[in-house]
């Protein structure tokens, strides 16, 4: 096998393990920021994905990528600081 392929071989670990800390550590401060908006949500923890409950109806939001989607309208968009404007 090539150099290149070696390399990446041997990186392959190191960044699979960076990628499940950024997750955790995404999941983590979307549950805590989740928590302050002050309405009841689920929160599905093997895709950090929550289920909240507004006035405006159903919220999904996923933790991760910090994409929202109104169950209903179907209305997106992303963080929970355009969620709140939203609501």
């Amino acid at each position: 096998m090539g150099d290149v392929g070696e390399y990446w071989r041997d990186v392959k670990p190191f960044l699979k393990e960076r990628r499940q800390r950024h997750v955790e550590k995404m999941g983590t401060n979307a549950s805590r920021n989740i928590t302050k908006l002050g309405f009841p949500f689920t929160e599905y923890p093997e895709n950090k994905q929550f289920t909240i409950e507004t006035p405006k109806g159903i919220v999904d939001y996923w933790g991760t990528t910090g994409t929202w989607i109104f169950r209903k309208s179907r209305k997106r968009g992303k963080g929970l600081h355009s969620l709140k404007k939203c609501l």
